[in-house]
């Protein structure tokens, strides 16, 4: 009976360490400031998705996979930002959009293995994965999608959270505090 709350512990602990890793990256190198954070109740199976999705896995004993989805105003807006220095010509935008999406969700994910490196299992991050147009995302028998909504000036981003149902109640709330 332990292992649930053992493992209910380790993914509410990647779940605090995300969002706060993805405000603070917003603000720091953005500019970035959500107004708001919105928690989704609704469907444990789905969740729909935004214009852009980048996903990674994040292993530990449970394993977890988090998904950064982006509206197309606020993507844009966040590569112009991302690429200042660069000159993106027209016809590459495209492609600076889906690599800024990938690369925002690998650099704070990848910074949150330093916050969960205390914890006594190794933690590993698969490459990010990326959708475009995808509709929905969904789990199996056995897990949870849950998410949250950062609202900025510049549009949306949705931090879903895809993991086993033991992660949140059965209103979706999770088991632990985010902010």
């Amino acid at each position: 009976m332990n292992a649930p709350l053992v493992l209910d512990h380790e993914i509410t602990a990647v779940v605090e360490v995300v969002v706060k890793r993805t405000i603070t990256f917003m603000r720091e190198q953005l500019d970035m400031r959500p107004q708001g954070v919105e928690r989704h109740e609704g469907s444990p199976e789905s969740l729909r998705l935004r214009d852009i999705t980048a996903i990674v896995g994040v292993g530990s004993k449970a394993g977890l996979y988090v998904a950064f989805s982006y509206d197309d105003r606020l993507i844009r807006a966040m590569m112009k930002r991302y690429t200042a220095d660069l000159a993106v010509a027209p016809d590459e935008e495209e492609l600076y959009v889906q690599e800024t999406a990938a690369d925002i969700v690998n650099v704070i994910v990848g910074n949150c293995t330093a916050d969960l490196s205390q914890r006594p299992e190794p933690v590993s991050l698969s490459p990010p994965v990326l959708m475009v147009g995808a509709r929905t995302i969904s789990g199996s028998p056995g897990t949870t999608v849950a998410a949250l909504t950062l609202q900025l000036d510049e549009g949306r981003l949705d931090l879903a959270f895809v993991g086993p149902r033991v992660m949140f109640d059965e209103r979706l709330n999770f088991l632990g505090e985010i902010l």
